[in-house]
């Protein structure tokens, strides 16, 4: 994107950007689509609600170690 587009204001002179400007229009011709989960409903979603992920990290406070166990 250049100067003088909506969505888009350049930092630097002839600073150029790649940048999605769809808005809200979802299609066949979009290759990525993010999205979180905000609630959760009566059926699992194979593969993506059925599954428990553990934690990667686990807390660093004293205190909150301890109320983990």
């Amino acid at each position: 994107m250049c100067k003088g587009h909506s969505c888009y204001r350049p930092r630097r002179t002839g600073e150029r950007k790649r940048k999605s400007v769809r808005g809200c229009i979802v299609d066949a011709n979009l290759s990525v689509l993010n999205l979180v989960i905000v609630k959760k409903g009566e059926k699992d979603i194979p593969g993506l609600t059925d599954t428990t992920v553990p934690r990667r990290l686990g807390p660093k406070r004293a205190s909150r170690i301890r109320k983990l166990f």
